[in-house]
C-alpha cells in the first residue's frame, strides 16, 4: 500500500505538475530538460523546488543567513510548507473555505489599524516591504484564515481574556514602543523623474517655510496634502504607533521633541512629508488591546497547532526529495 501511494505521488510531481519539459537541440533528438522538480511530495500534492526557492528568496530578504546554516533554514522553511499543505489538505477534506469577501475584511482591518487610506496606497507597502505580488498576499493571508478555522474546528481554542491581556501588558509595556501625535501634509510625485522629484521636494521646503512663518499647518493640509484620510482633518493623524509607521519617516519623527515643531521635507515609501509634532507617549494599553489579543490567541494557536500537525504528518504520508535536507529530530 505505501508503495502505491509513493508512486502515485512521484508520478503525480512528474506529470500531473509538469515539472518536466522537452527541447530540441540542434543535430539531436529531441531530449528531455528538467525545469522544475518536486522538493516533497504531501499525500499526493508536489511541494515545486522553484515555490520553495521563490519563498526562501523572501526570507532572506528579511533575515540574514550564514553560508553554514542556509541549509537548516531551507530545511525549516520546507517543514512548514508541509505543514501548510497539510491544513490547506485538511480544509479541503471539511469543506472550510475562506471567500474573497472575508479576505477583504481582513485587508481593510489591518489598514484601519495602520491608518493606511487607500488600498493602492496599501499595495505598495505590501510589495515593497514584503517582495511579493499583491495576488500571493492575499493566498498566505487566505491560508493564514484556514488555518484559523481548521484549528477553531479541530481543536476548539478558547479566546484569551482581558485580565491575560492587560497582565501581559503590565510586563511587556516598555518593550512597546511609543505613539507619537502629529499632523502631516503628503506631497506625491506623479512620476519617477528626477524633475519630478525636484519639484515636490521643492514644493514640500516651501510649505514647511511657511508654517514654520506661522501660517495655519490645518489651512495649508487641507490645500495640499494628499492622504486622503487626514487631509480634510488638516493633516491629523492623532496618536500613531512609530512601528506601524514608515521606518525612515518613524525615524525622522522620533527625532522631534518640541512641541508644536514643523519639520523639514521627510521622504517616505509614499512620497515626501511635512510634519507638525504634538508629544509622544508610552504605547496605552487601549492603543494595543486588540492586538494583544490576537497575539495571545495566536501564541496559543501555535502552541496546539505544533501537536495537530505532528499527529497530521504521523498519519500522512510525507516524501522529502530536497537534497540539502537537514532533519530535525523528531520531524
Amino acid at each position: 500500500m505505501k508503495m502505491t501511494l509513493f508512486l502515485t505521488a512521484l508520478l503525480s510531481a512528474v506529470l500531473l505538475d509538469a515539472s518536466y519539459a522537452t527541447t530540441k537541440l540542434p543535430g539531436a533528438e529531441t531530449e528531455w530538460q528538467v525545469i522544475d522538480r518536486a522538493v516533497a511530495v504531501v499525500n499526493n500534492r508536489p511541494i515545486l523546488e522553484s515555490t520553495l526557492n521563490r519563498r526562501f528568496a523572501r526570507v532572506r530578504r528579511h533575515k540574514a543567513i550564514a553560508n553554514n546554516r542556509l541549509a537548516f533554514e531551507k530545511s525549516r522553511l520546507l517543514d512548514a510548507m508541509i505543514d501548510e499543505q497539510l491544513v490547506v489538505q485538511k480544509a479541503a477534506d471539511d469543506s472550510i473555505i475562506v471567500s474573497d469577501e472575508k479576505i477583504n475584511g481582513n485587508v481593510e482591518k489591518i489598514m484601519e489599524r495602520m491608518k493606511i487610506g487607500t488600498l493602492d496606497d496599501f499595495k505598495k507597502r505590501v510589495v515593497a516591504r514584503e517582495g511579493i505580488s499583491w495576488e500571493e498576499y492575499r493566498e498566505e493571508m487566505r491560508v493564514q484564515l484556514i488555518k484559523e478555522q481548521v484549528m477553531s474546528i479541530s481543536i476548539g481554542i478558547s479566546p484569551p481574556s482581558e485580565k491575560d491581556a492587560t497582565d501581559w501588558y503590565n510586563k511587556n509595556k516598555d518593550k512597546l514602543g511609543f505613539q507619537v501625535n502629529i499632523k502631516h501634509i503628503l506631497l506625491r510625485p506623479r512620476n519617477d523623474s528626477m524633475a519630478e522629484e525636484k519639484r515636490i521636494n521643492e514644493l514640500a521646503k516651501e510649505i514647511a517655510a511657511r508654517a514654520q512663518a506661522g501660517e495655519s499647518f490645518e489651512n495649508l493640509a487641507r490645500r495640499y496634502s494628499q492622504d486622503p484620510v487626514s487631509a480634510g482633518k488638516g493633516g491629523d493623524l492623532s496618536w500613531v504607533l512609530l512601528a506601524e509607521l514608515d521606518p525612515y519617516f518613524a525615524s525622522q519623527v522620533y527625532q522631534m521633541g518640541r512641541i508644536g515643531q514643523v519639520s523639514g521635507p521627510i521622504r517616505s515609501s509614499y512620497g515626501y512629508h511635512v510634519v507638525k509634532f504634538f508629544g509622544r507617549r508610552v504605547t496605552p494599553f487601549d492603543a494595543v488591546r486588540d492586538r494583544i489579543l490576537q497575539l495571545l490567541y495566536h501564541q496559543n494557536l501555535d502552541m496546539q497547532f505544533s501537536r495537530w500537525i505532528a499527529q497530521r504528518r504521523r498519519e500522512s504520508e510525507v516524501k522529502i526529495y530536497l537534497q540539502e535536507y537537514v532533519k530535525v529530530p523528531g520531524r
